[in-house]
């Protein structure tokens, strides 16, 4: 199929392309296609809708400018080249459990040394004290543990796709 551009004006073929990039980029294929994006000590989560798309994100952080990490529903990703991780998760909603689990056994370390910190305040010199008391207390903590507990054992973890 030919398509003879020289027909149109210059502003008509400008808003052929836009629409057509549009198209590209807001074609939906079906799958889920989560995109964590780091850069420059931001982090953000951008959604695409087709491989096409997903391509170009992972192109334009190739690891200079920031690192993206793909979960998706697609079973074959093996094709797309990118800096950072390509996962298989079986739902949006699996992996949403799994990223609050990991949240979750993150956050515990940070805030179990709050709570000893302040629990210890007394022992050390001044200007060594926390200057606030932590937003959590030991009861919220230890509910916090068994939380986790309780969630990791229905957990579905990201699969890497090898290449």
């Amino acid at each position: 199929m030919e398509f003879n551009i020289s027909k149109y004006t210059i502003e008509e073929i400008i808003d052929i392309k836009n629409k057509c990039s549009n198209h590209i980029e807001f074609y939906d294929d079906g799958y889920v296609y989560i995109c964590e994006v780091r850069s420059y000590g931001r982090n953000w989560t951008v959604n695409v809708y087709n491989t096409y798309a997903l391509q170009e994100l992972c192109w334009e952080y190739t690891g200079e400018d920031g690192i993206v990490d793909v979960y998706s529903t697609n079973p074959d990703l093996s094709h797309i080249d990118n800096y950072g991780d390509v996962m298989y998760i079986v739902s949006r909603d699996a992996y949403n459990h799994w990223d609050d689990c990991e949240y979750t056994k993150h956050a515990i370390p940070s805030i179990e040394d709050s709570l000893n910190k302040w629990d210890n305040r007394d022992n050390v010199p001044f200007r060594e004290r926390p200057m606030f008391e932590p937003t959590y207390t030991r009861e919220e903590l230890d509910a916090l543990k068994k939380e986790l507990v309780e969630k990791s054992v229905s957990v579905i973890e990201p699969i890497r796709y090898s290449k």
